[in-house]
C-alpha cells in the first residue's frame, strides 16, 4: 500500500496521525528536501529530488514518481510518501489513482499549506490550461503548481476571461503569501511547483466582469417570489416573440460589422434562452443544465468526422456527415417526414428555401432557371405589390403553397 501523506508547509503543520503512518512505515520518501516541511521527515530514505531534474514536464515528473513508489511497494508492505499541502494535489497521487493502485490518503493541514478552504475549483496550472474549465466568479478559485512565469503568464491570460485584471488574489508558495492583483500573477515572485494563486469567488451583482453564474443569479433574483413584477408574469408563449426579434437584430448587427452592437445583441438572445430556462425550472420543466447537455450531446454526436469514424476533406463533405447524423437522430424515413419537421414559424421565403433545397437534395425536385440578384429582388418586389393590390397577404399566400408542396411527397 502507498500512503500520500500531507505535511502542510512548516514542521509544525503535521498531525500526529502523519506521524504516527510515518514511524510505522516500512520505507518513507519525500517528493523533495528542499522545504521546511519535508527536510523535517527526518526517517526519509528516499527522494524524488533527482526526478525534477531529469523530467521534462509535470505530467513526466508525476508519472516517474508514481514508477518508484510503485517499484518502492514491490519491496515494502507500506510505503509513506510525504509532500507539501494536503497530499490530495500532488500529481503523482492523482496518477496512481488512474492506474487502479492501492493508495489510501493522510490529508494535510489545509490552510497551513497554502490551499484555501472555501476554494470550489482546486487545480494545477497545467490541468487549467488544458481543461480551460467555465469559471463562476462567485465561486473561489486555487490553482496550484505554477511552475514558471511562462506558465503564469499563459494562466494569467486565461483567468482574464473570468475577471479584470485589478481582481485580488493571493499569491502562495512555500508558506508565504501576498495580495496581489491578477494583472501582476506573472510577475509575482518566485515560480516552482510549490507556487500558486487564490482567487475569492464574488457572487455580487453589479461587477464590471460577470460570468454566466451571474447571469442565472440575476434571473433568479428578477423571478424571485419579491422579484420584478414583469419578469414573474411572463410564459413561454409571452415572450416566443422576443426570441425572434433579438435574433434579427443580432443579425443585423453581424451584417454591419459592427462589433459592440453585436456584443449587445447576442446577449439578449442569451438571454431569451436563459429566460424561458428560468421559467422552466420553475414550472419542473427542464433546467439550463438539460439544454445544454442537449446541445453538447447534439455537437458530440453529429460531428461523426471529429468525434467518430468518418473523415471530411471539405466543408461540404461535413455538413454531409452531419445531416446523416442528424437524420437517424431524428428517425427520418422519408423526405415528407424531413419536410413536415421544417420550423412553422420560419418566415415563409426561408422555408420556401429551405424546403426546395431539401427536395432538390434528395432529387425530388429540379432546379430551376438562374436569374440575377436583381432580377430575384425586382420579382419579389413586384409580386408583394401586386399582392397588396390584390388585398392579398404574401406571407400566407407563400406558406400555403408550401405547405401544397410538402404534401405532394406524402406516401
Amino acid at each position: 500500500m502507498i500512503m500520500f501523506i500531507g505535511l502542510g508547509s512548516s514542521p509544525d503543520d503535521m498531525t500526529a496521525k502523519a506521524r504516527k503512518a510515518i514511524d510505522a512505515a516500512g520505507v518513507v520518501a519525500v517528493k523533495t528536501k528542499k522545504t521546511a516541511a519535508l527536510a523535517a521527515v527526518k526517517k526519509a530514505s528516499v527522494t524524488m529530488d533527482d526526478l525534477f531534474e531529469t523530467s521534462e514536464s509535470f505530467d513526466d515528473l508525476n508519472s516517474a514518481v508514481a514508477d518508484r513508489l510503485q517499484s518502492l511497494e514491490s519491496s515494502y508492505e507500506t510505503v509513506a510518501y510525504c509532500s507539501d499541502g494536503s497530499g490530495l494535489t500532488d500529481g503523482a497521487f492523482k496518477e496512481l489513482k488512474s492506474r487502479g493502485a492501492n493508495v489510501e490518503t493522510i490529508v494535510g493541514v489545509s490552510m497551513g499549506s497554502g490551499e484555501f478552504a472555501d476554494a470550489v475549483l482546486k487545480m494545477t496550472a497545467t490541468r487549467a490550461l488544458e481543461l480551460r474549465p467555465y469559471i463562476d466568479g462567485g465561486a473561489s478559485v486555487e490553482i496550484t503548481e505554477i511552475g514558471d512565469s511562462l506558465l503564469a503568464g499563459e494562466l494569467k491570460l486565461y483567468l482574464l476571461e473570468f475577471y479584470d485584471a485589478d481582481k485580488k488574489a493571493v499569491f502562495f508558495h512555500g508558506g508565504q503569501r501576498k495580495e496581489i492583483t491578477l494583472g501582476e500573477l506573472d510577475r509575482a515572485g518566485k515560480y516552482d511547483i510549490y507556487s500558486g494563486v487564490f482567487l475569492e469567488g464574488d457572487a455580487s451583482l453589479g461587477k464590471a466582469r460577470a460570468s454566466f453564474g451571474d447571469l442565472l443569479r440575476i434571473m433568479e433574483r428578477l423571478t424571485a417570489p419579491d422579484g420584478c413584477p414583469w419578469d414573474k408574469a411572463q410564459t413561454h408563449e409571452s415572450i416566443r416573440t422576443n426570441m425572434i426579434e433579438e435574433a434579427y437584430e443580432a443579425v443585423d448587427a453581424i451584417d454591419c460589422k459592427d462589433i459592440d452592437a453585436m456584443t449587445e445583441e447576442l446577449g439578449d438572445v442569451l438571454l431569451q434562452t436563459v429566460f424561458h430556462c428560468d421559467m422552466a425550472k420553475r414550472g419542473g420543466e427542464f433546467t439550463v443544465g438539460d439544454v445544454i447537455s442537449e446541445l453538447c450531446g447534439k455537437l458530440y454526436f453529429r460531428h461523426t468526422h471529429i468525434f467518430g469514424n468518418d473523415k471530411a476533406t471539405g466543408s461540404e463533405e461535413a455538413l454531409k456527415y452531419w445531416e446523416n447524423a442528424k437524420a437517424a437522430e431524428k428517425q427520418y424515413t422519408s423526405l415528407y417526414d424531413i419536410l413536415q419537421r421544417l420550423p412553422k414559424g420560419f418566415p415563409s421565403l426561408l422555408r420556401a428555401q429551405k424546403a426546395l433545397k431539401k427536395a432538390v437534395k434528395a432529387g425530388a425536385e429540379s432546379v430551376g432557371e438562374k436569374i440575377t440578384e436583381q432580377e430575384l429582388a425586382d420579382g419579389l418586389f413586384n409580386l408583394v405589390s401586386r399582392a397588396l393590390a390584390s388585398g392579398l397577404d404574401a406571407e400566407t399566400a407563400l406558406n400555403k403553397k408550401i405547405n401544397e408542396f410538402i404534401e405532394e411527397f406524402k406516401e
